[in-house]
């Protein structure tokens, strides 16, 4: 019970009271309310859990290596880790 009041209250404080306020479009509003949804919930801590493939949760003991693998990460994402089209990515 906990857990899941625990995720209701962050998904509505970053869906619709940090972010939600300075969103506009109704339609972005809906896509940053599903990815609250599918971000914040029990699947996280299942082991198989990704925000985006190569997105996992990182689970170190040491700060040394959460260091180590954010310098692995790349400068730019693609736009398939937020859900966009990879035309997005075309400028």
């Amino acid at each position: 019970m906990f857990i899941l009041s625990f995720f209701l209250y962050r998904r509505y404080m970053l869906g619709e009271v940090h972010y939600g306020g300075r969103v506009t479009d109704d339609f972005d509003k809906i896509l940053l309310n599903t990815f609250c949804r599918v971000w914040f919930g029990d699947n996280i801590f299942n082991e198989d859990f990704m925000f985006y493939v190569g997105y996992k949760i990182l689970t170190f003991k040491a700060v040394t290596d959460y260091v180590s693998a954010i310098d692995t990460f790349a400068a730019t994402d693609p736009p398939q880790a937020y859900g966009l089209h990879s035309n997005a990515d075309i400028t």
